[in-house]
């Protein structure tokens, strides 16, 4: 594999991720949505289900930040290897 292939590789795993930052943040306004909808739905509820619920939700919401920041940390690291390679 030349340096040429390894860029192309990398030009191509960065649109990659930018497909998937685009999709996790489409997933992610939906999700707040539904969470807005479902939290308003069970504010006063005090039900085990609505507490996991609840939770759940959040904890969905938490991941979907997690993933794109690990999405950004590795169009970071891409950007400064092709830097380095020229």
């Amino acid at each position: 594999m030349t340096i040429g292939d390894v860029k192309v590789t990398i030009r191509k795993g960065d649109q990659a991720l930018d497909n998937a930052r685009m999709s996790i943040e489409k997933a992610n306004a939906r999700l707040a949505d539904a969470s807005a909808l479902a939290i308003a739905t069970l504010q006063d509820s005090e039900r085990g289900e609505a507490k996991e619920s609840r939770k759940a939700l959040r904890e969905a919401a938490n991941e979907a930040e997690l993933v794109l920041r690990r999405i950004k940390a590795a169009k970071d690291h891409a950007a400064a290897y092709l830097a380095v390679i020229g």
